[in-house]
């Protein structure tokens, strides 16, 4: 009997000792939280264990000493008070020994106070943004693993998906405040070291906060789902000494200054086409191809195709606007902040070049640097300049409408061709114009190896539809599949091209089933299919012409419409209506909700050392044209955004007024519309 005590008393004791050898067990991590955390992970598991064993020892013992085949038989009881006392106060006591320790722990996880350093994480996909209060330090922290690894085209290195260009760069022995928020969707920034794992939600801020005990480079990676690049979003932190630390931030001012004088002579600098095309190529495939794919043909649905798109192929300016402040509303990010001019124009020169695209256009940073400098000191034009413009950009695009509708017209009419007069092509010739048809339009979903995407894009290598009846494969190619994200391609490709790529598709990867499909038999099955019957020549030229003259007149319309449109949402200051305080405290309560609060908070007594209090500030006491301007063109170089593009005159006034009277301010200012609007102007 001895002997099994000792057994078991061998056994507890082994537990703690090899626990932090498990490779499986949490990690004791590298701060104070972190080995609260990690010990009261341990005493858990030891009660746990403890219960476990005296639960299943007593059944184990039950079971060979009370056995029917040694003659026990079972005692005849029933309600006994004290069974019942003891499995009610046993269990409630072990809940609180949990509880109490548990209780302290996440008490001290909450409490961010007395912070030596505070920094606002903002996640956004797929990357971090870091910005150190008062240090005037910021950038983005991007995966940096090659191309190549997560192709499959090189051996993956020790910190695949889990190295970044630029680390967060943190010191020991001091509290470090985090704020984190969010771009677009929910991230969560974790770091298993530190014992940090907090959601950033846009719209709100959370808190935490760390203090490093030792210094070494630990990682992390968003642990919620943000996209289809979820996995390609690590956290890389560099803990360094308090001394090295210091000396980090002198060097950084140091290369800020440096990154500013190199940007500066940018400008100056003529850079061949070949050259920006090198550079935007490398800028692209790290920023932009996550998104956009790597062959610009993007996600058909969810990210716009880059070729032949009407913003590559038109004016520099538009393509410069999206590419530098971003699209509301979009997945497309600003990248004013991310990419230098240099970078920018690069990328821009590339994008109008690659993939046929082949514009000839070469953007310098000097054109970036006036495109920059024109928007951010172009005044609010007047309400005729407003119309006046509205109504040539409609006019403009009607027009390109109807000249694109009437190409449209011309290549469809010159596309009817009759199936006797198709060409025959062999199957290399197949094969190659369908490799390019696939590359272009296909694999951006199933990949350029065919295998798709599990759960999202099904796989083409031995496909049922691939190595079934031809007519299955072309139905499904020129008809796609309703419910799910496989397009109509019978608009998009010519006969020709679907021919190829179906025969491209069935001989590929291994499949190898020896078809050739050929123009010829897309006609013959288009027109004798059972789903849909191709029409006659004569009936597509008509058909088609029905369709350019619809296409006009809806095109005309819809300009009409949007001219209307603009001149009504055209205010004069004049024309501005006059509100009453209630009137403009109600709407701008209601404003300062959905748009402030988030910072400010609700309260008005902003974050400390993150966001400013608005009671009694200097911006709400002072003077109304100095807060007008705040709120309208932001404040560069901090959070504060500019709003003169996101609210209305009216909604600006009265979030104005509201604020210069809310939380005992009491100014008893009521800020009107056309003093917004005179404002602009």
């Amino acid at each position: 009997m001895k002997q099994r005590w000792y057994c078991l008393l061998v056994v507890l004791l082994a537990l703690p000792l090899g626990a932090a050898e498990m490779p499986l067990n949490m990690t004791q991590g590298v701060t104070d939280i972190s080995g609260r955390v990690y010990d009261l992970h341990m005493t858990i598991l030891y009660i746990c264990c403890a219960i476990g064993l005296v639960v299943f020892g007593i059944m184990i013992y039950s079971m060979i000493y009370h056995r029917k085949s040694k003659g026990a038989v079972a005692a005849n009881f029933h309600e006994s008070t004290k069974v019942e006392i003891a499995w009610t106060v046993i269990p409630f006591i072990i809940l609180i020994a949990m509880a109490i320790p548990a209780t302290k722990t996440l008490i001290a996880m909450e409490d961010p106070s007395n912070a030596d350093l505070t920094i606002k994480i903002t996640g956004s996909q797929w990357k971090w943004h870091y910005s150190y209060f008062d240090k005037d330090i910021e950038f983005y922290s991007t995966l940096s693993t090659p191309r190549e690894q997560i192709d499959g085209d090189q051996t993956k290195g020790d910190n695949y998906l889990l190295e970044v260009d630029k680390p967060l760069v943190l010191p020991i022995n001091r509290k470090v405040r985090f704020l984190m928020t969010s771009d677009d969707v929910i991230h969560s920034w974790w770091v298993p070291a530190f014992a940090v794992k907090k959601d950033a939600n846009p719209g709100f801020i959370n808190e935490a906060w760390t203090r490093i005990d030792k210094p070494g480079i630990y990682r992390g990676q968003c642990a919620e789902l943000c996209g289809k690049d979820h996995g390609f979003m690590p956290i890389v932190v560099n803990a360094l000494s308090e001394a090295d630390f210091d000396n980090w931030l002198v060097e950084q001012k140091q290369l800020a200054e440096t990154e500013a004088a190199a940007a500066a002579a940018s400008m100056s600098q003529t850079l061949s086409l070949e050259d920006l095309s090198k550079q935007g190529e490398q800028v692209y495939l790290a920023r932009c191809a996550a998104c956009h794919q790597p062959n610009g043909a993007g996600l058909p649905g969810v990210f716009p195709s880059l070729i032949g798109s009407p913003m590559i192929k038109g004016p520099v300016q538009g393509h410069l606007d999206i590419v530098i402040n971003g699209k509301p509303g979009t997945a497309m990010q600003a990248f004013a902040k991310q990419l230098s001019a240099q970078e920018i124009a690069a990328v821009i020169t590339y994008e109008r070049n690659a993939w046929g695209n082949n514009s000839g256009d070469a953007v310098q940073a000097a054109d970036v640097g006036h495109f920059t400098s024109n928007g951010a000191a172009t005044p609010q034009p007047t309400a005729a300049a407003q119309i006046t413009d509205t109504a040539t950009a409609v006019v403009n695009h009607a027009a390109d409408t109807v000249a694109d509708t009437a190409n449209q017209a011309v290549e469809a009419v010159t596309k009817v061709v009759a199936p006797e007069d198709l060409p025959t092509l062999t199957m290399d010739q197949l094969m190659a114009e369908g490799e390019q048809v696939y590359a272009a339009t296909c694999a951006a979903c199933h990949q350029a190896t065919g295998a798709g995407i599990p759960g999202a894009f099904p796989s083409l290598i031995g496909s049922p539809v691939i190595t079934g009846p031809v007519s299955g494969h072309i139905e499904m190619v020129m008809h796609g599949k309703p419910g799910t994200a496989m397009q109509a391609f019978s608009a998009q490709l010519s006969l020709q091209q679907i021919a190829a790529v179906i025969t491209y598709e069935r001989n590929a990867w291994g499949n190898n089933t020896g078809d050739t499909v050929q123009a010829a038999d897309i006609s013959n099955y288009a027109n004798n299919g059972a789903e849909t019957p191709q029409p006659t020549v004569a009936a597509q030229v008509t058909d088609t012409a029905t369709a350019v003259t619809d296409t006009v007149a809806n095109a005309v319309t819809d300009a009409a419409n949007q001219v209307t449109e603009a001149v009504d949402k055209v205010v004069t200051p004049e024309a501005s209506p006059t509100l009453t305080m209630e009137q403009l405290m109600a709407e701008g309560e209601q404003v300062y909700a959905t748009t402030c609060a988030a910072c400010h908070q609700a309260t008005g007594a902003g974050i400390p050392g993150a966001f400013p209090s608005l009671i009694g500030s200097p911006v709400i006491t002072g003077p109304v044209s100095g807060h007008i301007e705040m709120v309208m063109h932001g404040k560069p170089g901090t959070a504060m955004q500019a709003f003169s593009g996101q609210l209305s005159p009216q909604q600006m006034a009265a979030v104005i007024t509201y604020e210069r009277n809310a939380w005992g301010n009491n100014s008893g200012d009521a800020v009107q519309a056309a003093d917004v609007a005179s404002h602009g102007q």
